[in-house]
């Protein structure tokens, strides 16, 4: 799974309260993630200690803010849905047997693929401990979100080195195992506030289709060539059969540079070279700039589910993850 990178620093972040409510969450993190074993405590650290860009809290938070809702749930819930990011980057780095993670050693690659399969599980547990104070109605939704990205995962290894791979399910692939952790901060913001019904559908609707566009246009510009770092190792997921929409569609051009691509990938023994060859003969057709069309579609879509909601730099900060994926994707 790639990381979803939304604008350098906080910039986008156009609402003081939001940024206010979100100073205790590292604290909330911090507890979570303390065991008493002390290896097990500094796996689950892990990540967290490099920071990141709290993503998913900020829009739980800023959903949240088109209803009313106390401080110390909306922290709980943020939390939990952090931890439950990095617990899928632990085991999303051990199904791919990757080395490295926001430029640094991933878990697996430092402890062994069982622990950090186990620091993994653990984070999911404490997040699970979070949701359930949350009430009945916001741990089941959660509940439902998580085994969709779990079947989402599962699609995914299925189709391993599967180069006849239709475009629609790739799509639900990535519906369900990426844009459904963007969904449900959204839908758990607007439960938790009770927010008007008018306003949580935009929200979801906006989460949903906010995520299939960051997704689809990381996975282009992360490929060898584009200029941008990821912080993971180049060629760990075609190595490992994981193709993008790029490189299925590049396959699917045809001609010669169809044949050979098609003639490369489906195998596990690739060579660095061949894979550099992969990255070569995807680069050379247009199915990036496709790609990045169809990132664009969905941002599109994401901005037009705002238009229900009242202006204010609520609004303001959401349309800028939008517009921020308009701007990189050109």
């Amino acid at each position: 799974m790639t990381t979803l990178r939304p604008p350098a620093g906080e910039d986008w972040l156009a609402c003081p309260r939001t940024r206010a409510a979100l100073t205790g969450l590292d604290a909330v993190l911090h507890e979570a993630a303390t065991a008493e074993d002390p290896l097990l405590r500094m796996m689950a650290g892990h990540l967290l200690r490099r920071g990141g860009k709290r993503l998913r809290p900020a829009l739980l938070v800023l959903s949240a803010s088109y209803g009313t809702c106390r401080r110390a749930p909306l922290l709980r819930a943020a939390a939990a849905l952090e931890l439950v990011h990095i617990a899928s980057l632990y085991h999303d780095d051990v199904m791919d047997r990757a080395p490295t993670r926001r430029d640094g050693t991933t878990v697996n690659a430092r402890w062994g693929d069982e622990l950090a399969a186990l620091a993994g599980t653990y984070l999911f547990a404490q997040a699970s401990r979070l949701l359930v104070t949350l009430g009945d109605e916001p741990n089941r939704v959660a509940a439902e979100a998580f085994l969709d990205v779990c079947g989402g995962q599962l699609q995914e290894a299925e189709n391993a080195y599967n180069t006849d791979l239709g475009e629609a399910e790739h799509l639900r692939i990535l519906a369900r195992k990426t844009a459904t952790l963007f969904e449900l901060p959204c839908r758990l913001g607007t439960l938790l506030s009770q927010a008007p019904p008018d306003h949580a559908h935009a929200l979801r609707s906006y989460g949903r289709s906010l995520g299939l566009a960051f997704q689809l246009t990381d996975d282009v510009l992360d490929l060898p060539g584009r200029g941008r770092g990821s912080g993971k190792s180049t060629g760990t997921d075609v190595r490992e059969g994981v193709y993008c929409l790029t490189v299925l569609r590049a396959v699917r051009t045809g001609g010669d540079v169809g044949a050979r691509l098609t003639a490369l990938l489906g195998r596990e023994d690739m060579t660095a070279e061949q894979v550099a060859e992969v990255y070569r003969l995807v680069e050379s057709t247009d199915a990036g700039a496709a790609v990045l069309d169809l990132a664009r579609s969905h941002a599109t879509k994401a901005l037009e589910a705002l238009r229900v909601l009242p202006g204010g730099p609520e609004r303001e900060s959401l349309e800028n993850l939008a517009r921020h994926v308009l701007t990189r994707s050109r």
